[in-house]
């Protein structure tokens, strides 16, 4: 994918809140998409794309919400990432395959739940994974070079010293021999080297690792992520030659508990007075923020047991499967209280459908104030539902629920969601919309606050501010659809977590991480029309959230605890998801949606790294990614975004929202005489740079408690070092 290297075009947006198969034809027939077939990779691996089909009725349309049955038939040990799948939006249906033990073929069944006759049959070849022999020599230290000897070694294949990445001696790879540079910094002791394949592990070999006397010799690219107690034996640099040198250190939690935090203190050479920083609160989280999360608590507590949509025969209402004809009024019921606990929270609406396509229909409040939407205006609002932001969304995560079996997702404007914004937060944040979890909750089937459907509340134009805020036409235009396909990502999530898998909710951080990259998914459809407008509508409120995020990251997580994230830790969330998407392919999000797993374990099975590697690894791609006069390493670079660029054009454009031309600005420190002292919360951390000017003495670092102490393991400390220069 080209990175993103054109010019933004600044445009305002206010942040606003966040079964059976479907009507129509039903399926008829799965049609194999041949581009998943016959896929290799290591046994034991997963392989590199989904098994993917699509669903079609009998004229041939393509149907959404069609139900895939999924069996290994072929080959032992193989694993399918579930049994059954939804098709989303554009018909597509699609299991990840993890190929058994042996090499050999494996063989996968995908069938119509509606009619088990219906099939087709996928061949996969798992080929010889690759293993090692011997290392040589067996005692080593950071920069020494190690010959390995193995079998099925290949350009794909990467190595690791005690789970530390280890460069390849240019041109010495084989099929049966490999040498390699020792990474510098790893824990004294026995180690292990292993080579990989995607996620697939050879066999370990053991050497000791033994600390060198002589100081630590970055080259300009090389960097590590140390443990608090190696770096005495390890962070010691050497001096700089005639060009002197300059590093980057950064200090970050790489915890996937999500609240967690440590104090640290960081020094370089000379000891100083520490002054003790406070593990800083989280910023102040907005009406809408705070209604928001509220929501997703309202998931967390509806998720268990009895959700699943096996189980929903019960959770029917009176409009299952009523057609929907435009002009037709239906009541229901809206929430019109920042926390909807009693009935008489909700207020009674008529809405009149003034439009209906093929996945939306859009309901119009009866008493929406004057000077609001025509049906023109409606209509296109429709047309941009339908047409764009429901495919983009759903081949992202797969489809959302059908509870009421009426193969459509309800949009109702009303100005009861305009009355949830206080006059006094109208110039801060307004809510634009939601989705509201007690609709799809099979618990909920006679509670009088559920409207039982798949629905999606939003505001109306009010340009006389008669019910809160002064809301014109336009306002409504530009942010109401970006809020769709954000809370669009959080109805999918709840079906595909809860409803269909009888799971818990996504944690926080990766639902809301999803959700807003839904909004940037958003953007780069639009991109890919011509459509600059739009594109920058969806793209400038995460851009705007990350900026934020970067220009303090200490004091915000990237992982904040159930209940509360502001939206710089949301930009955190998007850039780390972001990264991932970058790094593993698209069909990242699908894998982390269709799944019962959550949270940091879920970002682990979806990638096969730990999640310590990765948030150490995006934390640097953040600084270095497209750093002027800098080739960072393929794992430390965005691809769909060159960041420096982006800013630069929006600082030009909107100083005062951008203030600087690239967020992170370190503090510098010239020849490594330096003390400071702070707070690492879960997943984030600090920047600085020490420059060794020419021939400047070397230096040494200590990363400790506040006091000295050796630092305490919660919150998984580690201090990142890349040399930039």
């Amino acid at each position: 994918m080209t990175r993103l290297r054109v010019a933004m075009v600044l445009l305002p947006l206010a942040w606003g809140c966040l079964s059976p198969d479907s009507r129509g034809p039903g399926p008829a027939s799965i049609e194999k998409v041949a581009a998943t077939d016959n896929q290799q990779g290591p046994a034991g691996g997963r392989l590199g794309s989904p098994l993917q089909v699509v669903v079609r009725a009998e004229d041939g349309t393509t149907v959404s919400r069609g139900q895939v049955r999924w069996s290994v038939v072929g080959g032992s040990g193989a694993a399918l990432s579930d049994s059954l799948t939804v098709a989303d939006g554009t018909g597509l249906a699609q299991i990840e395959l993890t190929l058994g033990p042996e090499p050999g073929a494996y063989m996968v069944m995908a069938a119509l739940v509606s009619d088990a006759s219906v099939t087709v049959t996928f061949t996969s070849e798992a080929t010889p994974p690759p293993t090692l022999a011997t290392v040589s020599p067996t005692v080593f230290s950071g920069g020494d070079t190690v010959a390995l000897s193995g079998a099925n070694l290949s350009a794909a294949t990467h190595f690791e010293i005690d789970g530390a990445v280890t460069p390849v001696v240019s041109g010495s790879l084989s099929a049966s021999a490999v040498s390699l540079v020792v990474p510098p910094c790893l824990t004294p002791g026995t180690v292990s080297l292993r080579a990989y394949v995607g996620e697939v592990g050879s066999n370990s070999v053991s050497g000791t690792y033994q600390t060198s006397a002589e100081p630590v010799a970055l080259a300009i690219g090389d960097y590590v992520s140390v443990r608090p107690e190696e770096i005495e034996g390890c962070a010691v640099f050497p001096t700089a030659g005639v060009d002197g040198a300059e590093y980057l250190l950064a200090p970050q939690s790489v915890t996937g508990v999500a609240g967690d935090s440590t104090s640290y203190r960081l020094r370089g050479e000379v000891a100083m007075t520490p002054v003790e920083q406070p593990l800083l609160a989280p910023g102040e989280r907005s009406w809408a923020l705070q209604f928001h999360d509220w929501l997703r608590a309202q998931e967390q507590a509806l998720a268990g047991a009895g959700q699943r949509t096996a189980d929903r025969a019960a959770a029917r209402t009176t409009v299952q499967g009523q057609v929907i004809k435009e002009g037709s009024q239906r009541d229901f019921v809206v929430c019109n209280d920042i926390e909807c606990a009693t009935i008489d929270a909700f207020t009674t609406v008529t809405g009149e459908a003034a439009y209906v396509g093929t996945h939306a229909a859009i309901f119009l409040d009866v008493d929406a104030p004057a000077g609001g939407f025509t049906n023109e205006d409606i209509q296109q609002l429709g047309s941009m539902f339908d047409e764009q932001l429901y495919e983009v969304a759903t081949r992202a995560y797969g489809s959302e629920s059908d509870i009421d079996a009426n193969g459509l997702l309800l949009v109702l404007l009303t100005p009861v969601v305009n009355g949830l914004t206080p006059k006094e937060q109208c110039r801060t944040a307004f809510i634009t919309g939601f989705f509201f979890p007690l609709d799809l909750s099979s618990s909920a089937s006679r509670d009088e606050r559920s409207n039982q459907a798949e629905i999606f509340y939003a505001i109306v134009p009010d340009p006389d501010g008669s019910v809160t805020c002064e809301f014109s036409k336009d306002v409504i235009q530009r942010t109401v659809p970006v809020t769709f396909i954000h809370e669009l990502q959080h109805m999918i999530s709840f079906h595909q977590h809860v409803l269909l898998r009888g799971g818990r909710t996504e944690v926080l951080w990766l639902n809301e991480a999803m959700s807003h990259l839904s909004e940037e998914l958003g953007a780069l459809r639009f991109r890919e029309l011509g459509d600059q407008t739009n594109f920058s509508r969806f793209g400038i409120g995460n851009l705007q959230n990350a900026f934020q995020y970067l220009e303090n990251p200490d004091i915000s997580f990237v992982f904040p605890g159930e209940g509360r994230a502001t939206l710089p830790e949301r930009g955190a969330a998007w850039l780390f998801l972001r990264w991932l998407t970058d790094r593993y392919g698209e069909h990242i999000t699908r894998r982390l949606a269709e799944t019962s797993l959550t949270g940091a374990e879920n970002v682990e099975a979806a990638t096969g790294a730990p999640i310590s590697t990765l948030l150490a690894q995006w934390f640097l791609a953040n600084y270095v990614s497209d750093l002027p006069d800098f080739e960072a390493a393929t794992e430390l670079q965005y691809q769909t975004w060159a960041f420096r660029t982006t800013y630069g054009s929006l600082h030009e454009q909107a100083p005062d929202l951008f203030p600087a031309p690239f967020p992170i600005v370190p503090e510098v420190f010239v020849g490594g005489n330096f003390e400071r002292s702070g707070a690492l919360k879960a997943g984030s951390g600090e920047y600085f740079i020490v420059q060794q000017l020419s021939d400047a003495a070397g230096f040494s670092l200590r990363f400790t408690g506040l006091l000295g102490q050796p630092l305490s393991e919660v919150a998984v400390p580690r201090l990142n070092i890349i040399r930039i220069k």
